[in-house]
């Protein structure tokens, strides 16, 4: 079978499909107030999730899932093997309930493994390095789209097919977007400019993604007890401190994780090629 034909054909429910579904809420209580609904369901023994926004949203939370929606038609024009996402499906009409609430759209995916599950330390140095270029790759693959993710976390990442996947768009921006919006990002992976008041761009995205590198390598979080906390890591005290195993990857991990946004390197090649290097 055509691996395309295969993937459109794994999504194909139909409205009365979702009527007789049972489904697990999964909503985070602060999504819950931005009127976003997120289920998890199981279809002929596969596990699936559904998001949604409910009818009521104020236009600013329906918008931000609107971009989402919108990305995901935008990423299908790619091949199945090159694609950024998930397989999906999106429903839209009218009258669509799910548990007592009205709901305008909604986006399905398949379950998936998070890409980063398994620990460093318990791969071979160059399953390692398979694991980093990947999560470079689809990045790199987003801005060439011309956008940026603008809300990379680890749990963002996840496996198809062998494949790394992103998910999650709800904040992503036009690559050259350099407008200040209301900063809504996680201080664990924020770039130091960001905690300086400037707008988000694809520096802070290869930032947070060499915390997510730094992280899984080290296998510890980094910790800070308040937002004051989190600006005095990331714009100070941050220290680039890899296991010995990995100490090949320090040139990668400082071009990634310089302080200041100019000296960052968002070279896609010269950063893969960083990662090769090292262990040729």
């Amino acid at each position: 079978m055509n691996p395309v034909n295969d993937m459109q054909s794994l999504l194909q429910f139909k409205s009365t499909d979702l009527t007789q579904i049972i489904y697990e809420p999964k909503t985070k209580s602060k999504s819950l107030v931005f009127g976003r609904r997120l289920y998890q369901f199981q279809f002929n023994q596969q596990w699936y999730w559904l998001k949604a926004q409910v009818s009521d949203s104020s236009p600013e939370h329906a918008a931000s899932f609107g971009r989402e929606i919108e990305l995901y038609q935008l990423f299908n024009q790619a091949s199945t093997q090159n694609s950024i996402t998930l397989p999906f499906q999106m429903i839209k009409q009218s009258h669509l309930s799910i548990q007592q609430e009205s709901i305008d759209q909604l986006l399905i995916l398949p379950n998936a493994e998070p890409w980063f599950v398994q620990p460093a330390s318990s791969l071979s140095i160059e399953q390692v390095r398979q694991v980093l270029w990947q999560a470079l790759d689809v990045v790199e693959r987003l801005s060439l789209h011309g956008w940026i993710h603008a809300d990379l976390k680890q749990e963002h990442f996840v496996s198809w097919q062998g494949q790394c996947r992103l998910i999650d768009f709800e904040q992503a921006l036009p690559l050259e977007f350099d407008q200040l919006d209301a900063l809504t990002a996680t201080p664990r992976y924020m770039a130091p400019e960001l905690f300086h008041g400037q707008a988000k761009s694809l520096h802070s995205d290869i930032y947070a993604l060499g915390i997510i590198f730094l992280e899984w390598m080290t296998s510890q979080r980094l910790e800070a007890k308040n937002y004051q906390d989190w600006a005095y890591l990331h714009c100070q005290r941050l220290k680039l401190d890899l296991p010995m195993q990995y100490q090949g990857f320090t040139q990668l991990m400082q071009h990634m994780l310089m302080k200041q946004k100019n000296d960052r390197l968002v070279d896609f090649y010269r950063l893969k090629s960083d990662l090769v290097a090292e262990f040729a």
